[in-house]
């Protein structure tokens, strides 16, 4: 898929252009997201299958290589091992003219801010991902990161940077790299194209400024990193719905958040419980396990748009029932049948189902769930399980489990 198709599948999933679906929708929507932050991490073009197995990050050190060990260790703080995914690690201490923080993601292995001109601006903004603890590791003139467990390679590595206090860091094609505490990584992506002595205005409209080198967007970017705030006191993530009744083992591992008024809303999160509930699948940064839900909740007014649903007649193992529960009217979307066989790969059965209802008390909600052996299907997971807050933050919770 070519970066103009990603870009526009992601403006009509972001906007909620209905259109004739033949897969799961929520599914869909979380892939183009997947796609774009895949491609602003610079690995479009690779299957989604080799995604789904990990996020590896190979960074080749390439005009000054650091060996092991080289250097004597700067004080500071020691990264986690782990985060808490209720509770965004990061937050910007500085950001340049224009530039605004606009949201965010969190997970056990990764968490990451964007800031850009203004939250629907998809293209010009600066993406900044930390990593846990022996995520990455510096060794072979390479720094490599596996949060998730396989390899990826991702960028070069071009040049030595300033240090960002007192820690490692280094240039690469689109930004860059540096240690941000001790055994902790974290890699800073540009809005624009790296590769010009002088910026062109045409890149984006009214978001670079004339003048505008490369110099200037180093300078920035520094000042971008040594201003992260990492580890410091920071609102947990709020939402707007509370599942309750539902297996001990659930955990939230992951959300998507934005900033909404003086709370940070958790917009879309993921389940996930022991390895035994199924295999998890990678996409925007969050982890998805078979059979356990996800869950999007937008203000119905940020989210107007109508739920899809699969044609009447369908051949394809789909069907759409359309119901009531609990006063709202609901879509439910079943797929049970098999991929296409392509270049040589077997096809494979898909088994999933998803809710939505574009008000319910206020909240647009998506629910979906992937695999044959759903714990909770999400007729039963609106029904009995799902308690709507309203669209008052007040009113929101920083427990999604009760």
């Amino acid at each position: 898929m070519t970066e103009p198709q990603l870009r526009a599948l992601f403006r009509e999933m972001a906007e909620g252009v209905p259109a004739a679906s033949r897969v799961n929708p929520a599914l869909a929507r979380r892939r183009g997201r997947a796609r774009l932050r895949w491609r602003r991490a610079g690995v479009a073009g690779t299957s989604m299958a080799a995604a789904a197995v990990a996020v590896t990050v190979t960074l080749a050190v390439g005009l000054s290589p650091l060996p092991p060990g080289s250097g004597p260790a700067a004080a500071g703080p020691v990264a986690p091992r782990q985060f808490n995914p209720l509770v965004p690690y990061l937050s910007f201490g500085w950001l340049p003219a224009g530039e605004s923080f606009v949201g965010g993601s969190t997970g056990q292995a990764v968490m990451s801010l964007t800031a850009a001109p203004s939250p629907r601006d998809q293209d010009a903004t600066w993406d900044l991902s930390a990593y846990a603890a022996g995520a990455c590791k510096l060794a072979a003139k390479r720094l490599t990161c596996f949060p998730y467990g396989g390899r990826q390679p991702l960028e070069e590595v071009t040049a030595r940077a300033p240090a960002v206090h007192g820690h490692p860091a280094f240039w690469s094609g689109s930004g860059l790299v540096w240690q941000y505490a001790h055994g902790g990584w974290a890699r800073l992506i540009f809005p624009y194209p790296f590769d010009f002595q002088r910026l062109p205005k045409t890149i984006k409209p009214g978001t670079v400024k004339p003048g505008t080198t490369r110099a200037t967007v180093k300078h920035d970017a520094i000042k971008i990193a040594s201003h992260l705030r990492a580890g410091a006191a920071t609102r947990p993530l709020v939402f707007p719905a509370q599942l309750t009744g539902v297996p001990g083992q659930w955990r939230v591992s992951g959300a998507l958040y934005l900033p909404y008024g003086s709370v940070l809303r958790a917009r879309t999160y993921t389940l996930n419980a022991a390895p035994a509930a199924g295999g998890r699948e990678l996409d925007a940064g969050l982890t998805f396990q078979d059979n356990l839900p996800s869950v999007e909740i937008d203000p119905a007014s940020t989210h107007p748009s109508s739920c899809s649903a699969y044609p009447k007649k369908n051949r394809l193992g789909e069907r759409t029932v359309r119901q009531t529960l609990n006063g709202h009217r609901v879509i439910v979307n079943y797929q049970d049948t098999r991929t296409i066989a392509f270049a040589g790969l077997p096809s494979r059965p898909l088994h999933g189902q998803s809710l939505c209802t574009g008000n319910a008390d206020g909240l647009a909600v998506h629910l979906s769930e992937n695999g044959a052996h759903p714990a909770l299907g999400v007729a039963s997971l609106f029904k009995d399980h799902l308690r709507l807050l309203g669209t008052n933050p007040a009113h929101w919770t920083a427990k999604p489990i009760g």
